[in-house]
């Protein structure tokens, strides 16, 4: 009897640990607004509806796609229906901060919009990094390890908007000479030095002998002193990165080893020590990654407003399935790279329109394929306007 009872509990545990699909731990604890919405849509039993399991496999697909696009650049995206989530991957240059600013269309404030970012690990699987706790905000974040990124949007189950996208990017450090800008830089990164014998690990900044010369990042003072190339330097370690400043030629130095300093803490006064004595005044100005070596500075300290193209006007065929009217090439990437193309497609043939830009259409082929084209005259289609995404088991 008691065997019976032993079997009979063996049995009733293997059926139900079959019959209990499990769910992810992120379901059980949500953090992100998605998260706690999808943890809504399991409670409802929604997961098990036709919409809803499109829902949740697009979900999961768009952190797979492969679309690219440089930055800076803007994109409105069409979300709704079977495409509840979009995605875009990119590269931010080094040194750059990235803000992401999301924008839905006004008749579309009542649908429900999730932004997520993410980066992409190195066995190809996506970490989230950042999101919008609020539809109004805007992701910041600042890149010193050349990752690729990936951006995902969704809209709630059953609901349809259009979200205009801008991805810009910011200096991550500080002008490093006082009351001082681009304009004042007269050498550059890669110049040939002592006959082409090196180059120039650095920017050269232009300024009266005496003007400040400040900290670009909060940080601490790892070394002052005097060399025969820099005259007296100054190096500071960044905080919370892998970067340590160097400002050399400094006509005096006025902080100490281990000192602690802040954005805009004067570090000492722009002279022509080292071998710069016969040259005017000016700061010598480099950056270097620990592991790595001296990097480009440039892209750390140009505050130079970025140009943007403009979206076009709403069009018409977002959302839609239209014919091309003559024969474009799509590619994996918004810059139209020769080398991204992926296919070509002849005139009369009928994609969906998922996004737009200032020079393209992000689409959809009838196969399930994604890519961009560039503008080209579009037609309506008489057949249905619906050209679903197919998964890899659909197609």
């Amino acid at each position: 009897m008691k065997r019976l009872i032993r079997l009979l509990a063996i049995v009733m545990s293997a059926i139900f640990i079959y019959a209990c699909k499990p769910v992810p731990v992120s379901h059980w604890f949500p953090v992100t607004p998605l998260e706690k919405y999808e943890k809504e849509l399991l409670q409802a039993k929604l997961e098990t509806t036709p919409a809803g399991q499109t829902w949740f496999r697009v979900s999961k697909e768009a952190l797979t796609d492969s679309l690219f696009s440089p930055t800076p650049y803007q994109e409105r995206f069409y979300l709704g229906d079977s495409v509840p989530a979009q995605s875009v991957r990119f590269l931010v240059q080094e040194g750059r901060r990235l803000l992401i600013t999301p924008e839905k269309s006004v008749a579309d404030t009542g649908s429900r919009l999730f932004v997520e970012l993410y980066k992409i690990k190195t066995n190809g699987k996506p970490q989230r990094i950042e999101y919008l706790s609020d539809e109004n905000g805007t992701i910041s974040y600042a890149e010193n390890e050349g990752d690729t990124l990936l951006l995902r949007l969704q809209t709630g189950l059953g609901q349809k908007l259009t979200v205009a996208v801008t991805f810009a990017t910011q200096p991550v450090l500080d002008f490093p000479v006082a009351d001082h800008g681009m304009s004042s830089v007269i050498s550059f990164w890669g110049v040939e030095r002592d006959g082409g014998a090196r180059s120039h690990e650095g920017i050269d900044i232009k300024a009266k002998r005496g003007t400040p010369v400040v900290a670009s990042d909060n940080g601490f003072i790892t070394s002052t002193g005097t060399n025969n190339l820099g005259g007296k330097v100054v190096f500071l370690s960044a905080a919370g990165s892998p970067y340590s400043l160097y400002y050399a030629h400094l006509d005096s130095q006025l902080v100490h080893v281990g000192q602690r300093v802040l954005r805009g803490d004067t570090l000492g006064l722009v002279g022509n020590t080292g071998n710069a004595i016969t040259t005017i005044p000016h700061l010598h100005f480099g950056i270097y990654s620990r592991g790595t070596g001296a990097v480009n500075p440039l892209p750390f300290i140009n505050d130079r407003k970025e140009k943007i193209p403009g979206l076009p006007e709403q069009s018409r065929w977002l959302g839609d399935t239209v014919a091309v009217r003559k024969k474009v090439n799509v590619f994996a990437t918004s810059s139209f790279n020769t080398t991204t193309k992926i296919t070509t497609l002849p005139a009369n043939d009928k994609v969906r329109v998922l996004g737009e830009m200032a020079k393209g259409y992000r689409i959809v082929l009838q196969d399930g394929t994604k890519g961009y084209i560039p503008t080209v005259p579009l037609a309506e289609t008489k057949k249905d306007k619906s050209v679903s995404i197919l998964s890899a088991s659909e197609q």
